[in-house]
């Protein structure tokens, strides 16, 4: 029960990491790869590529990402700039 709470906890705090970044980067858009190494403040060290991946799809459920592919299984994400005054709000509480 306590891998389960403590793999929730990161997938928040990494949706809150990548949020963050966006919110003040709203033009950004990049791969898993390149959000690890350059939007996670010391990401490349401390999460997995998996762990990321796994945030970045329940931000594209949400609504609050796009994902567009690049071809052989590559994807891009980007902010939903439409959603972006909610996720600020939801940022801030």
């Amino acid at each position: 029960m306590a891998d389960d709470d403590d793999s929730a906890q990161r997938l928040h705090m990494l949706q809150r990491e990548i949020l963050s970044y966006l919110a003040t980067h709203p033009e950004a858009k990049d791969t898993v790869e390149g959000i690890r190494h350059w939007w996670l403040p010391g990401g490349n060290a401390r999460v997995t590529a998996g762990d990321i991946g796994s945030a970045l799809d329940a931000l594209v459920d949400k609504g609050w990402m796009n994902a567009s592919s690049l071809g052989q299984g590559a994807r891009v994400y980007s902010l939903n700039q439409a959603r972006h005054r909610e996720i600020r709000e939801w940022l801030e509480s």
